[in-house]
């Protein structure tokens, strides 16, 4: 018997160690708050104006016209702002991710009101959610980082998934994630908010209490298994600076618009930001002044010399056109050869300009037949026209 013993222990399954439960260690006993609906923890914190954070100071402020054009707005100001951000059971979110923090911070009055609504049991998201859908009848314009692809979804999927009252999707997004690119592009090796926090912000989280956000789901599982919520002061606490570093971020950006303060910024970038939320004048002068500084900024001249074109300055837009073509750029030959045809009726230039284009090397689709007949039609034409 014991030689049968000995055979199947190492065949059989070890049978699991039941999991000790830590009632005393629940987040009502770890964390300062109250119970809003069943299984929903309430944690409210009260920041006055100037309060300092993380090295920078938390103020009310104007918010700039082209950070409301850029995300589909007209008018707003600071108090119609929701700062939001949420922690969820996945990362890559889905049908099968589950949110169990919902960090929300507004301004009113003289204070900042930071409120994160927190999950102890995970059957009861339906009234997580639809918690966070009666703040929206108080605040209408949200401000998030990537919250627009995936904080406010993913709430939407839940709250349609657990048919809760109300909707989500049908309020304005101030994603300072896709500003931030903009701003920043190719300065920065990733663009996550803790990174932005040290590079652009200065400032950096230090102490025990933060948690990094890969770690955060498992530290969830961990709780609802143990009933230990002493990570999760480290989650609350990751998802207040979250919330907290969004009110400095867009006080930046803004700052930044507001005293074209341009250094250490991808002023390209900026400029096209102007130009498709058609503020022309303000890309115009950043545009000029890139070029100068620095000529040959090909994208520059292209963007500027369409600016010009199109406000019918072709001497200004044909001086940038004889600069790109010195760096090959095909799409100033085309332009030049239509200047000199339409405009100087110079054909004789213009068919110039039209061989130029057709012997230069330029990009891989202009090699299409359908674009190289349109130069050799125009070669033609403008032969024609010659004799």
């Amino acid at each position: 018997m014991n030689d049968i013993e000995a055979l199947l222990k190492g065949v059989l399954p070890n049978k699991k160690k039941k999991t000790r439960i830590s009632k005393n260690k629940e987040i009502h006993n770890l964390v300062k708050g109250k119970y809003v609906a069943e299984n929903v923890f309430l944690i409210e914190n009260k920041f006055e104006i100037n309060y300092k954070h993380i090295g920078n100071k938390l103020i009310k402020y104007q918010i700039h016209p082209l950070i409301l054009n850029y995300s589909g707005l007209d008018k707003a100001n600071i108090e119609d702002l929701l700062f939001i951000d949420t922690e969820t059971t996945g990362l890559a979110g889905g049908t099968g991710t589950y949110v169990f923090l919902i960090g929300i911070g507004f301004f009113k009055e003289e204070e900042f009101i930071l409120r994160q609504y927190f999950l102890t049991d995970i059957v009861n998201e339906k009234l997580l959610i639809e918690q966070f859908i009666n703040e929206l009848n108080k605040e209408k314009i949200y401000v998030s980082f990537n919250g627009k692809s995936y904080d406010v979804p993913l709430l939407n999927t839940r709250s349609i998934f657990n048919r809760c009252k109300g909707r989500i999707t049908e309020h304005a997004n101030i994603d300072l994630l896709h500003i931030s690119r903009r701003f920043w592009r190719e300065m920065l090796e990733t663009y996550s908010l803790q990174n932005i926090e040290q590079k652009i912000l200065k400032t950096g989280r230090t102490g025990e209490l933060d948690i990094p956000g890969s770690e955060i789901p498992d530290a969830y599982f961990s709780y609802l298994n143990t009933r230990n919520a002493s990570i999760m002061k480290n989650v609350i606490y990751h998802n207040k600076l979250d919330i907290l570093s969004l009110t400095i971020l867009l006080e930046k950006i803004n700052k930044i618009l507001f005293l074209k303060n341009y250094k250490n910024v991808n002023l390209f970038e900026i400029g096209r930001l102007y130009l498709q939320n058609e503020h022309v004048a303000q890309a115009i002068s950043i545009f000029e002044d890139i070029l100068e500084s620095d000529i040959s900024h090909l994208s520059a001249i292209k963007e500027l010399s369409f600016i010009y074109k199109r406000n019918k300055n072709f001497e200004k837009a044909s001086a940038l056109w004889l600069e790109a073509v010195k760096h090959n750029e095909y799409y100033a030959y085309i332009e030049l050869a239509k200047w000199e045809e339409h405009k100087n009726k110079n054909y004789t230039k213009a068919l110039e300009w039209t061989e130029k284009a057709l012997n230069s090397k330029y990009e891989e689709y202009i090699y299409e037949s359908e674009e190289v007949n349109k130069l050799k039609h125009r070669k033609k034409r403008l032969e024609r026209l010659i004799h």
